[in-house]
C-alpha cells in the first residue's frame, strides 16, 4: 500500500486527523531515529488532538447559537422572565 492509498484508507475509517500528518510525520520519522510505537503513538495523538478541537469547537458554536436564540426570544418577548 503506498502513501496515497494508505491515506484514502485512514480517511475511509474516519481518521482524517492522522491521514492529514501522516506524511509529515513519516517524514519525522525518517530524519530522527523512531521507533514503530513511537510513531503510531504520534499518529494517535494527533488524531485525539484533532478530535477533541473539533468537539470544542462545535461546542462552542452551539453555545453562541443558543445565547443568539435566547436574546432573540427575549428582545420579541419582554414579558418572558430572564
Amino acid at each position: 500500500m503506498n502513501l496515497i492509498e494508505l491515506q484514502r484508507a485512514l480517511r475511509q475509517l474516519r481518521l482524517g486527523g492522522m491521514a492529514g500528518v501522516l506524511e509529515t510525520r513519516l517524514q519525522q520519522a525518517q530524519a530522527e531515529p523512531m521507533a514503530p510505537i513511537d510513531l503510531l503513538s504520534t499518529l494517535v495523538s494527533d488524531e485525539l488532538t484533532r478530535r477533541s478541537d473539533r468537539l470544542l469547537e462545535r461546542r462552542r458554536k452551539h453555545a453562541a447559537s443558543a445565547i443568539r436564540t435566547r436574546r432573540s426570544i427575549t428582545s420579541t418577548s419582554p414579558s418572558i422572565p430572564r
